[in-house]
């Protein structure tokens, strides 16, 4: 038997072998949970708003709420600085993390104001946090925020602005005239929603190219005596 031991090590090393050979190691693939479905850079250009940050969009932000099935689409330069949620519950609101994503389709529904519909936004705000992984944490917490006192930026006409990030200190008209409603369309559970994004679909027509306004320089004033 002892003779047999070193033959049976062996024997099993071997096994041991094919086995690591045959069946390679599972790796572990990560979950990849996309912000949007066409992720949109937010652009962030050197200017303020009462000591805040202010964003502007590169392009189209479509969002569908599958609770209700409401589509919103946030369209291309619109101007965002989250201020519809309130001081005590921007701490929540990170500017690295998704967020401030929900809080671009919230800012946008509270720029339109619908009247009765401040609920509607408030509750698209949250269920789009969750979405996007907010913590429940921290969604109640911006959620209760807007909520509580969010009621003075619901509708507000300076909100409505529009800024091209290639002329971030110009100062345009809004490409169209500001709609009585956020709500795009309704898709029962948003059926077909990432399908019709995918393909290119857009839903604000092209802005034109813009030119650039120029400034006009108050005329010269004459020197005196001819100096000057």
């Amino acid at each position: 038997m002892k003779a047999l031991a070193p033959l049976l090590a062996l024997t099993v090393m071997g096994l041991s072998a094919c086995a690591t050979t045959e069946t390679p190691p599972i790796v572990p693939v990560p979950v990849v949970v996309p912000s949007s479905l066409q992720p949109q850079p937010v652009l962030l250009f050197d200017v303020q708003k009462e000591g805040r940050k202010l964003y502007t969009l590169n392009d189209e932000f479509p969002y569908c709420d599958r609770l209700t099935g409401k589509v919103v689409v946030v369209p291309k330069w619109f101007r965002t600085d989250f201020a519809s949620v309130p001081w005590f519950g921007q701490f929540a609101v990170n500017t690295d993390g998704p967020t401030i994503r929900a809080a671009i389709v919230h800012d946008w529904l509270y720029a339109i104001g619908e009247p009765g519909k401040r609920q509607d936004a408030d509750d698209i705000f949250y269920r789009a946090m969750r979405k996007w992984g907010v913590s429940e944490i921290e969604a109640r917490i911006a959620y209760n925020a807007v909520r509580t006192g969010g009621e003075k930026g619901y509708g507000l006409a300076s909100d409505w602005v529009f800024v091209n990030p290639a002329f971030p200190s110009a100062r345009f008209p809004a490409p169209f005239i500001k709609p009585k409603t956020g709500v795009i369309m309704t898709l029962p559970q948003c059926k077909g929603f990432e399908e019709m994004v995918a393909k290119g679909w857009k839903a604000y027509p092209i802005y034109p190219t813009p030119t650039v306004p120029t400034v006009s320089q108050p005329p010269k004033k004459k020197p005196m005596f001819g100096i000057g």
